[in-house]
């Protein structure tokens, strides 16, 4: 059993039974109340500050055991000293073990990673920015490219029973905004599915399962911040 908590934007908690990893945590919501004896992994997709901010580091204040995982796009100068030590900066394409997990990664298609972690014998997705960020004002053969490359990211989880996944849904790209959800529930097996960077436009979500009637039941109904979601 794991309990999801949706904090904000592209912001989860999951809380297994022996730790919780944060997901893309930058502040301005609120984090449930933690237990500071049970180990916390704190994960940083890339810099962009809806994904950011280096006040993440006043966590290991409130736990005893925390540990950074951050895209190696965030410069190293911005972590304080006490924390270097358990922070890890990783790069797209690599596989490592942190503490009780493991870590790999895939390159995004913005900036920065894509996560897939094994927690407790199941395997986690978070995509961080990793989406076909196709758009009606660029040109067709630069949202091909994109779709390629999208295509090309999530077919490496192929063959892979994604536990719990994390994929965006942007409301920016008006017509195409579920194309990147709409391929990864394709190609990917995914137990639970939540959609992500939705800019509050939880109606959003409406819109996808009516357009993909068939998807409907594969995407979790993600509604407010503080939701909560045992799975």
């Amino acid at each position: 059993m794991m309990k999801v908590t949706f904090i904000q934007h592209s912001s989860f908690l999951i809380e297994t039974e022996n730790e919780y990893l944060l997901f893309d945590y930058y502040f301005g919501a609120v984090l449930p109340e933690l237990n500071a004896e049970k180990p916390l992994y704190v994960f940083a997709s890339h810099s962009h500050p809806d994904h950011f901010s280096a006040k993440v580091f006043g966590l290991a204040v409130k736990m005893k055991q925390v540990k950074f995982i951050l895209s190696s796009d965030i410069p190293e100068h911005i972590i304080p000293l006490e924390c270097l030590a358990n922070t890890v900066l990783i790069s797209p394409y690599e596989k490592e073990k942190i503490g009780a997990l493991t870590v790999e990664t895939l390159n995004s298609t913005d900036l920065g990673v894509a996560f897939i972690v094994t927690a407790e014998d199941k395997l986690i997705y978070h995509a961080g920015d990793l989406n076909c960020w196709v758009w009606d004002t660029s040109p067709d053969f630069q949202n091909k490219l994109m779709r390629k490359q999208y295509e090309d990211e999530i077919a490496q989880l192929k063959g892979r029973d994604l536990f719990c996944s994390f994929v965006p849904l942007d409301p920016r790209q008006d017509d195409d905004f579920n194309l990147g959800m709409k391929l990864f529930l394709a190609a990917v097996a995914s137990t639970h599915t939540f959609p992500m960077h939705m800019w509050g436009d939880y109606p959003l979500l409406s819109r996808f399962k009516e357009k993909h009637p068939e998807l409907a039941d594969k995407i979790e109904t993600v509604t407010h911040e503080g939701e909560i979601f045992n799975v």
